[in-house]
């Protein structure tokens, strides 16, 4: 579970980042990349739509699978960003080190390049 600080929950956000966003793409999700107004922890949602999946239970373990993995890399991520992943339909069916390894390769792309 990410802590409390470091979650997107107003729908203003997601907007937000949406607009302002910077998007990179990889086969399982889309990760799209804000600057925050104020200098914070940096904040993650999760959209995950029914497309995907019909069954609630898959969708809500593609979300835990990509929460822990984002909280694996949380320490290494800067400040004052908002991230937004989109779940595309190839996520379903992955393990867990598929889904972390992809992560950190889209994470090391957006930030350490």
């Amino acid at each position: 579970m990410l802590p409390k600080e470091n979650r997107l929950t107003d729908d203003y956000d997601f907007r937000r980042v949406k607009r302002l966003g910077r998007s990179y793409h990889c086969p399982i999700f889309k990760l799209t990349v804000a600057p925050q107004k104020i200098a914070a922890p940096p904040r993650f949602g999760f959209v995950i739509s029914t497309k995907i999946d019909k069954r609630a239970t898959v969708r809500n373990r593609i979300k835990r699978l990509l929460r822990e993995a984002v909280r694996a890399k949380l320490s290494r991520i800067p400040e004052g960003f908002d991230l937004v992943f989109v779940v595309r339909p190839k996520i379903v069916g992955q393990s867990y080190e598929e889904v972390r390894a992809e992560v950190d390769q889209v994470l090391s792309k957006v930030f350490f390049d």
